[in-house]
């Protein structure tokens, strides 16, 4: 059973609708930023409710459902803020993740941003990552951050009018 804070988070999520639909180029034109903002090879909006992530919108990779356990993004819907790190595998929140061991990827450089919708939930994330350590100035962190929040008015945009 999940607590209400988390049924409240995953209906925020429900009310916004597809992604893909009508403003679907606006939101891969942003994850297509974010990449070039992080100087990163793919980046992606991660959709997370109460079981599982999933790529709403990939750049650089295809995407696929994950248990939401084994989401590195998780930690940042958890966090409630920007989570970045230079190389994941020297991190122990993400060391032994299978996106980080080998087991599903070698993700080294991470760099996700919450997506707080305008209700303050958070619903997913906007995450570059690569396979190469990497570091990040604050200005590309402030840029990611921007676009996560430029994200978050497009796809309630689209739920305004739908």
């Amino acid at each position: 059973m999940i607590s209400p804070a988390e049924a409240r988070r995953v209906a925020e999520l429900h009310r916004l609708t597809d992604p893909a639909g009508e403003q679907g180029a606006a939101v891969e034109s942003i994850v297509e930023a974010a990449a070039l903002a992080a100087g990163s090879a793919m980046a992606t909006l991660n959709l997370l409710d109460a079981e599982q992530q999933w790529q709403a919108a990939t750049t650089g990779f295809e995407g696929a459902p994950t248990p939401r356990a084994e989401a590195m993004c998780d930690v940042t819907v958890r966090l409630g803020r920007f989570v970045y790190v230079p190389d994941a595998s020297a991190d122990p929140r993400f060391a032994d993740s299978p996106w980080v061991d080998g087991r599903l990827g070698s993700v080294r450089f991470y760099a996700s941003a919450p997506l707080r919708t305008s209700r303050g939930l958070i619903v997913g994330t906007l995450c570059a990552f690569d396979v190469e350590p990497r570091e990040l100035a604050p200005a590309q962190i402030a840029e990611l951050e921007q676009l996560a929040a430029r994200l978050v008015r497009t796809l309630e945009e689209q739920t305004v009018s739908a």
